[in-house]
């Protein structure tokens, strides 16, 4: 009991801080627990201040995540609704609850009533969880809009973005890429709203499959008939029946992200190749090393592994290490060829890893890899 009280008292003495996204920064379940505890109290002090609100619901949220059953997040939004039932936050919170699926209500009608008090100055999670809602409704204008207004907030991870833009710099014109993940999907959107660039390309996000808003917006927007006309939407078949239509109509356009979770991919698995970045559809087998050799030499930009001049998000920093990851294996075709080639692409990988504050550990698994590949 007495080292239950110490534990306790620790606990409320914990100061609270600002709650990221995992995306962003990520914590471990007895710091998400201490912070659900400290933004609980300042909700006490003063039950109408929304950024208290959001950061206790954020801290019982990602809590969550290490133990599934725990109901804490919907709580929290319960006991929003009770105090601030107008405000936006309310609005915010609901809509993420009733997207996990646990019966709080409607995802629709609290998306909009958010939309309608959307603050004058966002941040991260207003505009990440805006972009793809106004997304997943098929809903472009909108999107658009709030895509570039992101963009230009400058609030995005640049290590994140140049991934992408170097995932999409080695696709063909008019390519299809198919991926899960906020950080494979939305700074695309970024990229092409904001900077105006690879607007050529189909950004698809394959958890959107399973809603009907943005299966219509899919087929209009690359003409095929979705071979689904009726619930349920969010099936594996019914998913991957809409993406071998797809596959059916653009073939070798077609690529996925090598951060796509396998099981994604599987049903094209033996019809896919590793381009660098990106695996490519194809029905019949080609060169990929030689446009693997090509994305590296002439495509991507990877110079800013070298040097980072600010603190960059988890995704961020763990994209910046899985060059390492997947080039490797060109490293021995360049000390045999290149030793001028395989220098340079050397010193960019081992920086792309040795630049993060990844655990010392899992650093030197990495490097040992490029190691190995070469010898």
């Amino acid at each position: 009991m007495a080292l239950m009280a110490l534990s306790m008292s620790a606990m409320a003495q914990t100061k609270a801080v600002r709650v990221e996204s995992p995306i962003v920064s990520e914590k471990d379940f007895v710091w998400y627990t201490e912070q659900k505890e400290a933004w609980k109290a300042e909700t006490q002090k003063n039950p109408t201040n929304e950024t208290a609100w959001l950061n206790y619901y954020n801290a019982a949220r990602y809590m969550s995540w290490f133990q599934q059953a725990d109901s804490t997040a919907k709580q929290v939004v319960r006991e929003m609704e009770q105090t601030i039932p107008d405000s936006y936050t309310f609005n915010f919170c609901a809509y993420r609850e009733s997207m996990q699926g646990k019966g709080y209500g409607e995802p629709k009608k609290y998306a909009e009533a958010a939309l309608a008090k959307l603050p004058d100055e966002m941040q991260f999670f207003d505009y990440d969880n805006w972009v793809c809602y106004l997304a997943m409704q098929g809903d472009e204008v909108r999107m658009k809009l709030l895509a570039k207004r992101y963009f230009d907030s400058g609030i995005y991870s640049e290590a994140v973005l140049r991934y992408s833009y170097n995932e999409l710099a080695g696709m063909d014109e008019g390519g299809i890429y198919i991926a899960n993940g906020d950080a494979a999907i939305i700074p695309k959107w970024l990229i092409q709203e904001g900077m105006g660039m690879h607007k050529d390309k189909t950004i698809v996000c394959a958890p959107f499959l399973a809603v009907k808003e943005y299966r219509d917006w899919l087929c209009k927007k690359l003409g095929v008939v979705d071979p689904i006309h009726e619930e349920p939407y969010w099936t594996d078949e019914s998913c991957n029946a809409l993406l071998q239509a797809v596959i059916n109509k653009y073939g070798s356009k077609v690529y996925f992200s090598t951060t796509t979770p396998s099981e994604t991919m599987e049903p094209w698995k033996s019809n896919l190749y590793n381009e660098g970045l990106l695996l490519k559809y194809s029905k019949k087998p080609y060169d990929n090393l030689a446009v693997k050799r090509r994305n590296v030499e002439e495509r991507y930009m990877l110079e800013y592994l070298l040097v980072s001049f600010r603190p960059e998000w988890t995704a961020g920093q763990r994209l910046s290490a899985n060059y390492a990851v997947l080039l490797a294996d060109l490293l021995p075709y360049y000390a045999k060829h290149d030793q001028k080639r395989y220098d340079w692409l050397m010193r960019l990988l081992v920086s792309g890893v040795t630049n993060t504050s990844l655990d010392e550990e899992h650093k030197q698994n990495i490097l040992q890899q490029l190691v190995t590949t070469t010898n």
